[in-house]
């Protein structure tokens, strides 16, 4: 289930994703818009077949052996 105070754009984890790909027919999203206000629930079968944008985002940072000795000296 996924809701929002008024209307918009609605993310899936990856998770959520894989699950919805991997489920097919037997997964349902559950979406409430207009929180806030009077709500408006929309059930969607099979979200995974929607066209879903892919969004990238910083899972980690790192640096190399070489560059943390430079920044203790």
């Amino acid at each position: 289930m996924k809701g929002r105070a008024g209307v918009g754009e609605i993310a899936l984890t990856a998770n959520e994703y894989k699950a919805a790909q991997s489920l097919g027919d037997d997964y349902w999203l559950y979406v409430v818009f207009n929180c806030a206000s009077e709500p408006q629930v929309t059930a969607i079968q099979n979200p995974a077949r929607l066209e879903w944008e892919a969004l990238s985002k910083i899972d980690c940072y790192r640096i190399g052996a070489d560059g943390l000795l430079r920044g203790t000296s």
